[in-house]
């Protein structure tokens, strides 16, 4: 009985000890904060509050991807059947983007269109270059550091279909 009692009395020492470790870790993840999401037209009217900071844009298309970086870009449907107008975009900077992404956005999304292919969410510290400068007035809000989330599957090449070896005659 006596090795039992010792057991128990180990055990009981350690729950607290574990439960300290617990509470410390879930302190240090309460002291973190999340990055705030939002999408395009709120990331315009907010970005100045988040300066310094980690945000999550959602709901966008990759436009524009060149050596300079590429945009985060939001579309509406114009009053014309078949066309599509840029709702605003966020600035994402090149040289401090996350390489893979970097590289697949100037590979598929390199013009202005809204590509289903380049559909993504994009997470990045909110920078002002104009605030840097000590320009004032109007804000020119960019993300840098930025990790796209591509929310569609490459496209593969077209392959032709033959239809079962049998061709119409011309």
């Amino acid at each position: 009985m006596g090795a039992l009692a010792g057991l128990a009395i180990m055990a009981a020492g350690m729950t607290p000890a574990a439960t300290m470790a617990r509470e410390a870790k879930t302190r240090h993840e309460a002291a973190t904060p999340a990055a705030a999401t939002m999408d395009v037209a709120a990331f315009q009217t907010q970005a100045g509050r988040y300066v310094g900071r980690l945000v999550h844009v959602s709901g966008c298309y990759i436009t524009s991807a060149n050596s300079g970086g590429a945009d985060c870009a939001a579309f509406r449907i114009a009053d014309l059947p078949g066309q599509v107008d840029w709702n605003g975009s966020v600035p994402l900077d090149g040289p401090t983007m996350e390489e893979t992404s970097f590289r697949r956005a100037q590979q598929i999304c390199g013009d202005t269109g809204q590509h289903e292919q380049c559909r993504a969410e994009v997470s990045g510290v909110v920078y002002d270059p104009f605030g840097d400068m000590g320009v004032q007035g109007q804000r020119n809000f960019e993300l840098r550091n930025v990790r796209i989330q591509w929310l569609a599957e490459p496209t593969a090449h077209p392959v032709e279909k033959t239809h079962g070896g049998h061709h119409a005659a011309h």
